[in-house]
């Protein structure tokens, strides 16, 4: 099972008004629409399955798929009108949302763990132009960590051909 964020488990992250526990706060952190509930479980020191249900019932995550993250829309997503970004769809950098998750999915695959402090700048940023000096922050790692190819192919991932 793979889940998401949801526009109010973002401003969690930076608001930090309703999760209090550090594990469901941990969990909340590292949820990004890729990693499954499994990897989750196995990865933090402490979660439980009772954390997802916690951070379910607050309306912070919501399920994205099974195996692999879900080419159809979530329903939080649905509501809002916005499509979910398939691993090889590129995202509208105009769409909040969208450009958030697609950067976060990226940051997860191409840098790892290495990447949490930029997770982190993701969940912090409140503006396209935010957004977009961390992507360039992302997509400058990719670069130095991985060559020229895969920072044009994250870049592409990114805002498209």
């Amino acid at each position: 099972m793979i889940w998401s964020k949801t526009d109010a488990g973002r401003v969690e992250m930076q608001s930090r008004t309703l999760v209090k526990e550090r594990t469901q706060r941990n969990l909340l952190l590292l949820i990004d629409g890729v990693k499954s509930q499994d990897m989750l479980l196995g990865s933090i020191a402490g979660v439980t399955k009772a954390d997802f249900d916690a951070l379910l019932a607050l309306g912070l995550i919501v399920q994205t798929g099974g195996a692999a993250p879900s080419s159809s829309a979530s329903t939080s997503k649905a509501a809002a009108g916005a499509t979910t970004v398939s691993p090889a769809a590129p995202a509208e950098p105009g769409d909040y949302a969208v450009f958030t998750q697609t950067l976060t999915q990226l940051i997860s695959s191409e840098l790892g763990l290495r990447g949490f402090t930029l997770t982190l700048a993701v969940e912090k940023a409140s503006t396209n132009t935010e957004l977009r000096d961390v992507a360039e922050r992302v997509l400058k790692q990719i670069q130095d960590r991985k060559g020229d190819d895969a920072a044009d192919k994250a870049r592409r991932k990114l805002y498209g051909a």
